[in-house]
């Protein structure tokens, strides 16, 4: 999985969060699979590290930029000509532009850096302009604040989502908000990405279908670079009027697959947007 070095936001990887009268009886004891893997996917949905790649970690063009990219990347230069802050801009375009994997996005993201990620007190502001993700329309704002050391000297991170809304091509609306905090617990002594792991704790909350919803790590969740998904942890979700929601990461594989505990009810699920 892509790290916060690659400048996502996330609230670590992908992996985490995201009517009718006779939907809402369905779900006054059991939240149905669809709910979950809508929850599940707001992460995921918010989740642009591949295209942010774009830019190197200080806000100047990268050296890994992806030459199959559809946008258009523009580095807007301070007038004063300090290099600090750095603000640039991805444009998608009007029409459905599909990445190397296979993600369809639409619209802006505007990102501002107030310093290197590194040094703390930085903080990255990331917001949407008639953004979409797979025709679901994005909005709110994602900060990522160095929050500095640790007791165990290890980097760490404030990461927030403000405001968050998702808009369906149904119509239907889902709304989110989250704080998660990082931690750098192995490859801080290094430059390199390829041995760093990070360790999450937070949880978030929001409204889908009229539903109140929330999310609480209640393990902290493992990334490894290279892995799409946490590859350890625990995260507990809880939908208005429904059982608890306990959505297991495993052992340490690098997969997709977690487990997904309501009640007594223990059931193996595959991770991605839905």
């Amino acid at each position: 999985m892509k790290t916060i070095k690659f400048l996502v936001v996330a609230l670590i990887t992908s992996g985490l969060f995201l009517s009718s009268c006779e939907q809402a009886e369905d779900n006054l004891t059991k939240t149905s699979d669809d709910a979950i893997q809508s929850i599940l996917s707001i992460t995921d949905l918010y989740n642009t590290e591949d295209a942010e790649e774009a830019t190197s970690n200080d806000g100047t063009k990268s050296d890994v930029e992806n030459p199959d990219a559809c946008f258009e990347l523009t580095i807007h230069e301070n007038e004063d000509g300090e290099f600090w802050p750095r603000s640039w801009t991805l444009d998608f375009g009007t029409e459905a532009c599909e990445s190397f994997n296979g993600i369809v996005r639409k619209g802006m993201i505007h990102v501002n850096l107030s310093d290197h990620w590194r040094n703390e007190a930085s903080l990255r502001t990331i917001s949407y302009d008639n953004f979409y993700v797979d025709n679901v329309n994005l909005e709110g704002e994602k900060s990522i604040e160095n929050t500095g050391l640790n007791e165990s000297e290890n980097m760490t991170w404030l990461r927030k989502m403000t405001d968050g809304k998702l808009t369906y091509e149904d119509g239907t609306i889902t709304t989110w908000n989250c704080e998660r905090y990082s931690e750098l617990v192995e490859g801080g002594d290094t430059w390199l990405f390829r041995d760093d792991i990070y360790m999450v704790t937070g949880g978030g909350n929001g409204v889908k279908d009229g539903l109140a919803f929330t999310t609480e790590i209640t393990i902290p969740l493992e990334y490894v670079f290279g892995c799409r998904f946490p590859v350890t942890g625990e995260l507990t979700i809880n939908v208005e009027g429904s059982e608890t929601v306990i959505i297991n990461y495993g052992e340490g594989e690098c997969d997709n697959i977690a487990t997904q505990t309501i009640g007594e009810e223990v059931t193996e699920i595959e991770l991605g947007r839905s």
